[in-house]
């Protein structure tokens, strides 16, 4: 059971937002401090490293230098205190060294493992040849020449194997200490935060909660807290405090709207009950309870219709009872009427018949004048047409004398040029002559000229003739052709004037005709409607004696309101008598 309940309260621990953020600082500030000392192991492991290396060639470039003269008199012994030296000098990074002469010689060594001395000398002998510090294993195989004055060639070399596990054991030990100094701090540093994180968020983060605790529960008038902060926080304070106020109105709003919905009820209670009796035909009283005053104006516009109902149902009882006697006057003379209007309907369809039967021969007659109007018409086209003919022959036959009268100036032009040749040839005869011999062919040449002239002369004289012969039977022609022009002029008027009486006749006899179907159509719609009256008559009287029978339905319908007088309708307006009716 505990366990159940520390489970549920571990749960809702981690549902804070408070826990949830101290958390996600806590991881970011874990996540930061391993890298960066990760990099600061590594870095601090380079230079470490670098450190060893820098250590192991300074040391052997060194004793390089101090080895010459030992070496140039082969002192072993004193080569070998000189490498002891260097490996004390070199601590615990020392492992063992060993001197070689330039012909692989080791003269001395120490601390140098079995397995070691063939790769330290070979080393060595490539310090030997590239007359230069040679490295290996990462820089902690050295190897320097030993250089002899006044030669040009390294006399030999030291050699010596260094390494870095104790400069890395010194600092995996400052690792740990850091990482306890640094774990103290970061358990400082989160105790701090979490204790500021608390004060800044879970604190106010506590007070707005509560704050909307109390809105949830229904308490608008409370203060809520922080509204004076400037954050966030204060900014949902303060949207909380406008909900507040604005549910706190809501409220008020409701209470008052169920205030008014209890009045309304008990408006509406009354009106139903009051309809009620209204239904049941009460119209003796109306609502006497009074009303609350925004409902009092319906309770008297209540009252005031059923006043109104009141009087109107009186008055309607009281004409109910005159609608039924006047009903009885009005069904007998409905009867009367119908069988008038049916003698009527009878003699006005025998006229129509008889209308109709004239109205035919008019129609023969019409169309008969109609077909003499259009044959004098025709007739009076074709006049019409043989006088423009006409006229166009008596036109033409003016330009046939104005022809010939044209033609007997041109004649008269020939003439005169054929007497100016025959001049010519005259004159052409008598030069011929002058001029003897010479000139006898220009004389037989005018003679001929002379006789052409002469002839054509005589036969314009002739056509002159001819000509005017011809001009004379033209002028007669055209005289001949306008008297018959004339004539027939005359007669195209009298056809038009024939044409123009017919037509008369026959708009009269149309006038009539169409005067007599008017007459025909107007007596045919005096039929129709003295037959659709005689059917409205029938249906009057049917309509009469209908309203005799429900005016005495409505008096009993009447009867079934209560309208607080007695049944008779003593005190209404008495029965009105229906006016006389002329026979």
């Amino acid at each position: 059971m505990q366990l159940a309940a520390f489970g549920a309260r571990l749960r809702s621990l981690f549902h804070s937002v408070f826990v949830r953020a101290a958390l996600l600082l806590a991881v970011t500030t874990i996540a930061v401090a391993s890298v960066m000392a990760w990099q600061s192991w590594h870095l601090t492991m380079r230079i470490a490293r670098d450190g060893v290396v820098s250590m192991a060639h300074k040391t052997v470039e060194s004793q390089a230098g101090a080895m010459v003269q030992p070496l140039r008199f082969k002192d072993e012994g004193k080569l070998s205190e000189q490498l002891s030296l260097a490996l004390q000098s070199g601590g615990a990074d020392a492992l063992g060294g060993a001197v070689v002469q330039a012909d692989g010689t080791v003269l001395a060594d120490a601390g140098v493992a079995a397995g070691d001395r063939a790769a330290l000398a070979a080393l060595a002998a490539r310090a030997v040849a590239e007359a230069s510090v040679q490295s290996a294993q990462d820089g902690l195989w050295v190897a320097a020449p030993i250089l002899v004055p006044g030669r040009a060639d390294p006399a030999g070399a030291v050699a010596m194997i260094w390494t870095d596990q104790a400069v890395l054991a010194s600092a995996a030990g400052d690792k740990r200490e850091i990482q306890m100094t640094a774990l103290a701090v970061f358990v400082v540093m989160m105790a701090l935060t979490v204790f500021l994180l608390r004060r800044i968020i879970a604190r106010p983060l506590g007070g707005l909660d509560a704050a909307m605790a109390r809105v949830a529960r229904g308490d608008y008038d409370s203060a809520v807290d922080q509204c004076e902060r400037s954050d966030e926080f204060g900014e949902i304070a303060r949207h909380l405090s406008d909900l507040a106020a604005t549910l706190a109105q809501g409220r008020a709003a409701e209470e008052a709207r169920m205030e008014a919905h209890a009045a309304q009820d008990r408006v509406v209670r009354h009106l139903t009950e009051a309809l009620d009796r209204l239904a049941d035909g009460g119209l003796a009283e109306g609502i006497q309870e009074r009303f609350p005053s925004e409902y009092e104006a319906l309770r008297e516009n209540f009252n005031r219709a059923v006043d109104s109902l009141r009087d109107a149902i009186n008055e309607v009882r009281v004409s109910a009872q005159n609608i039924h006697s006047n009903a009885e006057e009005i069904a007998s003379g409905s009867d009367d009427l119908s069988h008038r209007t049916e003698t009527q309907a009878a003699t006005l369809e025998q006229t129509a018949a008889a209308l109709e039967q004239l109205l035919g021969s008019v129609r023969d007659a019409a169309r008969t004048t109609k077909e003499v109007e259009e044959n004098v018409r025709g007739a009076a086209r074709m006049a019409d047409e043989n006088g423009e003919i006409m006229r166009s022959a008596v036109s033409a036959m003016a330009g046939i004398a104005q022809s010939s009268d044209q033609i007997g100036q041109i004649i008269g032009v020939i003439d005169d040029i054929a007497f100016q040749t025959n001049l010519l040839a005259l004159n052409a005869g008598v030069e011929a002559a002058r001029a003897g011999e010479s000139g006898r062919g220009f004389a037989v040449v005018a003679s001929e000229v002379r006789a052409l002239a002469q002839r054509s002369s005589d036969a314009a004289q002739q056509i002159k003739t001819l000509i005017s012969g011809s001009a004379d039977q033209v002028k007669d022609g055209v005289q001949l052709v306008e008297r018959a022009g004339e004539a027939l002029g005359d007669v195209v008027h009298q056809v038009g004037q024939i044409s123009d009486l017919v037509s008369g006749i026959a708009s009269v006899s149309t006038d009539q005709a169409q005067g007599l179907n008017e007459i025909n159509v107007g007596v045919g719609n005096l039929d129709r409607v003295t037959q659709q009256n005689a059917a409205m008559v029938e249906q009057s009287t049917a309509a009469a004696h209908m309203l005799r029978s429900d005016a005495g339905a409505l008096s009993e319908l009447v009867a079934r309101f209560d309208i607080g007088q007695p049944a008779g309708g003593q005190g209404g307006p008495a029965p009105r008598a229906a006016p006389g009716r002329a026979a």
